[in-house]
């Protein structure tokens, strides 16, 4: 049984962590934040973090300041961020592949989404289009079925790399409508896209971010978006469920985690500046005009999407034999 004087310190103990999270919300932050990027300035990702930074700045009355710390699938960068402090002053801002493909991907991959990190909230959704050259005989997705059951060598699809979200896309649609697909893997969307458009590969599957202003150029000519509906940036091309291939829907997504640990009362914080800034009427254009579709939620929504895409991607990448070292 405990004594009086022990009562009476874990009550003191008790109420101070009751008024102690109020407390650090209010005092957070105390200098300026940074959001660490896994990607090259002037990404997708980057672009993402940096229409973010300057509204969230205002939100929190503090800097907003982007780093860039490429490599690795992602593990640069949160190593960078498991290093610091759990105080909610550094943010993880990554994407699909970081949150849900490299961990099943990367033979010895260097963290654990749910464990080393908690989520904060997700930003912007874009689903995958598959496109061909505007100059391409294909008009439709029956058609490149056909074609790739009845040419000698298959048709031939790029992706943005061994194991990204369009190798594994595109090994879905073979396994669910047959025939010959020969997978050429780049190093990233940008030089597959021009192979794509020149005629070296027949199709692709891309985010309608990358494509729309492609598309819109007469570059390139899209057969079906892989998603649940429409995209309101390709309102007129149908989804690949509506033309009989169910089971084929995936997008690139990017959320914001921090270091676990973090306290929930500032997890909090940073969820409603980011939420209040993707809010903001330059940067509801700005992700309008790039096909960008606003993906906001709660930490806990958050953190059960992050484990129904990890459920979701790791067998793809398992039966599709794609490995990392």
């Amino acid at each position: 049984m405990w004594n009086r004087r022990q009562l009476i310190a874990a009550g003191a103990a008790s109420l101070a962590a009751c008024v102690g999270a109020p407390a650090i919300a209010q005092n957070f932050p105390n200098r300026a934040v940074t959001m660490v990027v896994p990607f090259p300035a002037g990404g997708i990702t980057d672009a993402v973090a940096r229409a973010l930074a300057t509204k969230m700045g205002e939100q929190l009355g503090k800097p907003v300041i982007v780093d860039n710390r490429p490599g690795g699938g992602g593990q640069i960068a949160a190593a960078y961020v498991r290093q610091q402090a759990a105080d909610g002053h550094t943010l993880y801002v990554g994407a699909t592949e970081m949150f849900a493909i490299n961990p099943s991907l990367f033979r010895n991959f260097s963290y654990d989404p749910l464990k080393d990190f908690s989520p904060v909230t997700s930003l912007i959704a874009s689903p995958l289009v598959l496109v061909v050259p505007a100059n391409s005989s294909l008009t439709s997705v029956k058609e490149l079925i056909a074609q790739a059951k009845s040419r000698k060598d298959g048709l031939n699809f790029a992706s943005q790399g061994m194991g990204s979200i369009g190798h594994l896309l595109g090994e879905t649609f073979r396994g669910k409508v047959g025939g010959k697909f020969n997978h050429v893997a780049y190093k990233g969307s940008a030089p597959a896209l021009q192979d794509v458009m020149g005629g070296q590969v027949d199709f692709m599957f891309d985010p309608v971010i990358t494509t729309a202003p492609l598309v819109a150029g007469k570059k390139l000519k899209p057969l079906a978006i892989a998603a649940d509906k429409r995209s309101p940036q390709m309102p007129e091309v149908p989804t690949l469920a509506e033309l009989g291939v169910s089971g084929v829907n995936a997008g690139v997504w990017f959320g914001a985690v921090v270091k676990t640990g973090t306290t929930a009362a500032v997890v909090e914080r940073l969820n409603d500046a980011i939420h209040q800034a993707m809010k903001d009427p330059e940067v509801v254009k700005r992700f309008a005009d790039q096909g960008m579709q606003a993906f906001p939620s709660t930490p806990a929504q958050f953190g059960s999407f992050m484990q129904s895409e990890l459920t979701k991607w790791g067998p793809l990448v398992k039966a599709s034999g794609a490995s990392i070292e």
